[in-house]
């Protein structure tokens, strides 16, 4: 079953590691950041990575918290959609 994007999502944050993304969601439920944890998009990983979705108001928030939890992401990615298409754009960590 393929689960649809909440269309209040703008975010997503990928994980290579299921604990790391475990961890994160944690984070970010006790820091009040509303996110969902999920497989990610195979448009991105093309493995079994975790994704973390956040709505556009949370993504400051959510970054300061995971640049202080010392866990690197696989990328931030923007959530772009086109009528009933869904696109990615990753976002640069320097410019996030």
């Amino acid at each position: 079953m393929i689960r649809m994007l909440n269309n209040n999502e703008k975010y997503l944050i990928v994980f290579s590691s299921n604990y790391h993304g475990y961890y994160i969601e944690q984070m970010f439920k006790r820091g009040e950041i509303n996110n969902t944890f999920r497989k990610a998009p195979r448009a991105i990983a093309k493995s079994c990575h975790s994704a973390i979705y956040i709505q556009e108001q949370d993504l400051e928030k959510a970054l300061g918290l995971l640049k202080k939890s010392r866990v690197s992401p696989q990328g931030v990615y923007e959530i772009i959609r086109r009528g009933s298409l869904v696109d990615y754009k990753k976002l640069s960590m320097n410019k996030v």
